[in-house]
């Protein structure tokens, strides 16, 4: 692995710029911190990210957690913010309860590793609304 890590929030403003013109940024999602212990970012409510009630469509939920599972793993991988397509983590496994839902405010994603071997790593994303309720529980399986 090359280079120290970056300070978190330097590689949330990196990744930020890396997705412009991206599905990350066209459905809204901003990275907050960005490190190898921990990925957060959020995203605010639009009606155009809803299913047909008026909430959160559950895939922009999922969407939003394996996009915050990738960015953790991307830090271990990269962690001085070099950039190799050849080394992108990919997910290959989603996992998700999705426990409530929501249609204003925005969704606050924290991931966190549970496993970081050679060939694959295992985060853990919780999806929280503004008030702290958790939303969904998603565990992400990756290839490194």
């Amino acid at each position: 692995m090359a280079g120290d890590p970056l300070d978190p929030h330097i590689a949330a403003e990196r990744l930020n710029e890396r997705a412009k013109g991206t599905n990350i940024t066209a459905r809204g999602t901003r990275f907050v911190e960005v490190s190898a212990e921990r990925a957060v970012a959020e995203l605010a409510f639009r009606p155009d990210l809803a299913q047909l009630t008026g909430l959160f469509h559950g895939g922009v939920i999922l969407s939003l957690a394996d996009e915050t599972a990738t960015a953790c793993s991307l830090a271990t991988v990269m962690p001085g913010g070099e950039w190799d397509p050849a080394t992108f983590p990919l997910t290959i496994q989603l996992s998700a309860n999705l426990i409530r839902n929501s249609n204003a405010g925005k969704l606050i994603a924290e991931a966190v590793p549970v496993h970081r071997g050679r060939t694959s790593m295992v985060m853990q994303t919780t999806v929280r609304d503004e008030q702290g309720r958790v939303m969904a529980l998603v565990t992400a399986t990756l290839l490194v």
